[in-house]
């Protein structure tokens, strides 16, 4: 068994309840059947406006028609965020929330992730959202041993962050944390989203793209106020892996920002 990611970024619309797909249609790979048993979205304003809130739907849509059941009308919650009063007004979490499902698709399945937003928009939202599968749904176990590699990041790239190296012990991993923080004064009009990719030489991990924790959407004006902090949660995953593997992590930013931020990357295992 192993578990995969695929992750996409990208703009909405800026019409009221406009439905656009963020980035290129996934294909799952060959080989399955895949169980795809999460689907996650975050959404951010990177140029922040007064009296404009954020919200909508995640929407999934199987292409090829061979997903089971077919997930049609495949409208999930998106959180999202309140309008402000004032032109100025301090940064907002957006946390992550990766909502359980159950599609089996065969391989090479192909489907899509939308954003359709709530209300009209000044400036089209950034988005980072995908699915989670296997196959089978991992279990949830306890971090018995926990590695971390970080690093900072500003520019819209995908970066490595270094390799982990996991001990001679190890037989699987169990969980995987990505978190990201910002360093420094922030700018207005700046956000703070991503997701993070996972490789190796000694293990089956591709496809292995993974959200971050939380996102950041600007603040705007002269930014006051602080953010909160959510309740987080490590994802669960089953991926086996030989002793001693390294496995290579990078950081991808939707955008660019002036303001380092910090990306730690956190690997549960046993």
């Amino acid at each position: 068994m192993a578990t995969h990611a695929i992750a996409r970024q990208g703009t909405g619309g800026t019409a009221a309840l406009a439905l656009t797909q963020i980035g290129a249609d996934i294909e799952l790979p060959s080989g399955g059947p895949w169980t795809i048993f999460g689907v996650w979205m975050q959404v951010v304003k990177d140029t922040a406006a007064a009296a404009e809130s954020l919200a909508g739907d995640l929407v999934i849509q199987s292409l090829s028609g061979d997903l089971t059941p077919d997930p049609a009308p495949g409208n999930f919650p998106l959180p999202g965020l309140p309008a402000v009063a004032g032109a100025n007004h301090g940064m907002s979490t957006v946390p992550l929330t990766i909502w359980p499902c159950q599609f089996q698709g065969a391989g090479k399945a192909v489907l899509t992730l939308s954003y359709r937003q709530q209300l009209a928009q000044a400036t089209a939202a950034q988005i980072a959202t995908g699915v989670l599968f296997g196959n089978e749904v991992p279990i949830k176990r306890p971090m018995v041993f926990s590695d971390v590699i970080r690093g900072t990041q500003t520019a819209a790239a995908e970066t490595s962050l270094g390799t982990i190296t996991l001990s001679q012990r190890a037989t699987k991993i169990t969980s995987i944390f990505a978190d990201i923080t910002v360093d420094g004064a922030w700018a207005a009009d700046e956000a703070f989203i991503g997701t993070i990719r996972l490789a190796s030489p000694d293990a089956n991990l591709p496809p292995s793209q993974y959200p971050l924790a939380r996102a950041y959407s600007a603040g705007d004006g002269t930014p006051v106020g602080q953010w909160h902090n959510p309740v987080f949660s490590p994802i669960s995953v089953d991926i086996p892996v030989e002793k001693g593997a390294r496995i290579e992590c990078f950081i991808d930013l939707g955008l660019a920002v002036t303001a380092a931020c910090t990306v730690s990357v956190y690997l549960g295992y046993e």
